[in-house]
């Protein structure tokens, strides 16, 4: 803010005084709208679930987002036109306004770094800070530039004013710099409404929190673990009526176990455990017993034993997207080798801390699955378990032609993939392309639903392929092994059962396999967001949403 060095110093003075003043008065109005958000967010996500998920997060963004958005480029705008008018300024002038504005992108570079990487809450808090920061230094400019002219002004009219009116107009003086300090006033509000968000609203909230006794649906509900990360908040709750702890990630219950049994709630993580049950190869329970009765005919008896589930501790098996850890746990206890990749830590922390995941796995890897399969040694894995849905979708990079061919890279030439999908079985279209983008590059594929009841209905789709045929060895002597009275013995018990018919897709040159370039996953998978966001509210209460 300064006097440019032209033909008309005072009129442009003038001009710096009210875009400063058009320019602080935005800041302060983004800083007080961002500072309200936690604290109003709660009434709009009331609103919001009412409306669904299509309309809901537009009113949350009408409401919280918007305004601020086009207060900003309204700012940016004043900004602009105000340099484009005059491109001369004094050295002392210029260089207050490079500092200024070096100040000012560095707090906002501060804070995006800040935010990025910190909980949504405190990003808000950081953003409205630095907002206010940026108004009170153009408001500290503008009263410097006022200050200026005010003593310039009295200098210039000191000797033609009489005694009396030069009191009254010094009167006049004082009480101008006195209600120039009411411009502070947007800048305390600002600071005292971050922290009342910061130690009053549970989105700010860093950990567990007690539930709200007043609210009759959350009382069947105790909290073990809270922490907002990556995918969302992560939340680790038991439900008393039912004896069953669940991992909420984002707005996805990536599962649970059975508080007497520790077994999974959904069966169909199981069905990973059938990669070991393929036959001629070694990890197969029924030829391991029969080679080790052919060895040894008075020591191993032909009956199937639990014993001839251990590996011999060289398998290796990747687990992209870990969940609970039910798979990654059975193949622990199966002497398997495990890498498992996540990308969010609080899942992994979650999984060691309330659902037994063994410490000492072979390898956890805290990074995106992409990027691991694309950097992983050739020739490493016995299997690959895929399962990386949430949200109701999956990332549709994980399911490119490149994608299936990097993880048929990393597995040994006789390795087999199983690649979860959640979708409907009769969405011929999607299942079509997914079905072709990986028989593009494993000759033999099957693929089984959680259940064909209802083919019209969102369920969990396991695909298996392999560059050898798929033949599974799951008998009755297998199962009965396992203990009859085990959800994994009664879920493999009926998998087969459940298989959909995807031959006319494999190996169809008329279906396009989905590429990085062309990957219309996103798209397609709307619908099945929808229908997940509905089922997540049918099983959990809103009220769960609204507070956890």
């Amino acid at each position: 803010m300064g006097t440019a060095s032209n033909k008309s110093p005072g009129n442009l003075s003038a001009i710096d005084i009210k875009v400063g003043r058009v320019l602080y008065t935005t800041l302060d109005m983004t800083a007080l709208l961002t500072a309200l958000a936690p604290l109003h967010a709660s009434y709009l996500f009331r609103w919001s679930g009412a409306l669904g998920p299509m309309w809901g997060p537009l009113l949350t963004h009408c409401v919280l987002s918007f305004p601020v958005v086009l207060l900003s480029a309204f700012a940016v705008c004043v900004a602009v036109g105000r340099i484009s008018h005059d491109l001369y300024m004094e050295k002392r002038q210029l260089a207050i306004a490079v500092g200024a504005f070096g100040i000012i992108s560095m707090a906002v570079w501060l804070g995006y770094q800040y935010g990025s990487t910190h909980r949504s809450c405190q990003g808000m808090l950081v953003s409205a800070g630095y907002s206010g920061l940026s108004a009170l230094v153009i408001k500290l400019l503008v009263g410097y530039q006022e200050n200026l002219d005010a003593a310039a002004a009295f200098k210039a009219h000191q000797k033609e004013l009489k005694d009396g009116n030069a009191e009254t107009d010094q009167h006049v003086q004082t009480h101008k710099r006195q209600s120039h300090k009411l411009r502070f006033i947007p800048t305390i509000a600002c600071i005292c409404l971050a922290i009342t968000a910061l130690y009053t609203d549970r989105t700010c909230d860093t950990g567990v929190v007690a539930y709200d006794s007043s609210i009759k649906d959350l009382t069947n509900y105790k909290m073990l673990f809270r922490e907002e990360s990556t995918t969302g908040w992560v939340t680790v709750v038991d439900e008393r009526d039912r004896g069953l702890r669940f991992m909420r990630s984002g707005h996805s219950l990536i599962g649970g176990h059975w508080l007497r049994t520790s077994e999974s709630i959904f069966g169909i993580f199981y069905y990973a455990d059938a990669v070991r049950m393929i036959k001629h190869r070694k990890s197969n329970p029924v030829s391991k017993q029969k080679r080790m009765h052919e060895l040894q005919p008075q020591g191993w008896s032909q009956k199937l034993s639990r014993q001839a589930f251990i590996g011999d501790g060289t398998e290796r098996a990747l687990i992209i997207g870990l969940g609970v850890g039910i798979t990654a746990r059975s193949f622990y206890e199966q002497n398997v080798r495990v890498d498992v990749v996540e990308i969010d830590q609080a899942v992994y922390d979650a999984a060691v801390q309330y659902f037994g995941l063994p410490r000492k796995l072979n390898s956890v890897n805290i990074m995106d699955g992409r990027l691991f399969i694309d950097e992983a040694h050739t020739g490493t894995y016995d299997y690959v378990v895929h399962d990386v849905f949430t949200g109701g979708s999956v990332p549709a990079s994980l399911f490119s032609q490149s994608a299936i061919m990097q993880l048929k890279r990393i597995l040994k030439p006789d390795g087999v993939l199983a690649m979860n999908y959640v979708g409907v079985p009769n969405d011929k279209r999607t299942l079509s392309h997914v079905a072709r983008t990986i028989g593009t590059a494993f000759p033999f594929m099957r693929c089984f639903a959680e259940t064909t009841k209802d083919l019209d209905a969102m369920a969990n789709i396991m695909f298996f392929a392999s560059a050898k045929h798929v033949l599974f060895d799951i008998t009755s002597d297998v199962l009965r092994a396992m203990g009859k009275t085990s959800l994994r013995s009664r879920v493999l018990a009926t998998m087969l059962d459940n298989e959909l018919n995807i031959s006319e897709f494999i190996h169809n040159s008329t279906i396009q396999p989905i590429t990085d370039d062309w990957n219309p996953l996103s798209d397609w998978q709307v619908d099945t967001a929808i229908q997940h966001w509905q089922a997540m509210r049918e099983i959990l209460p809103t009220a769960y949403w609204l507070n956890y």
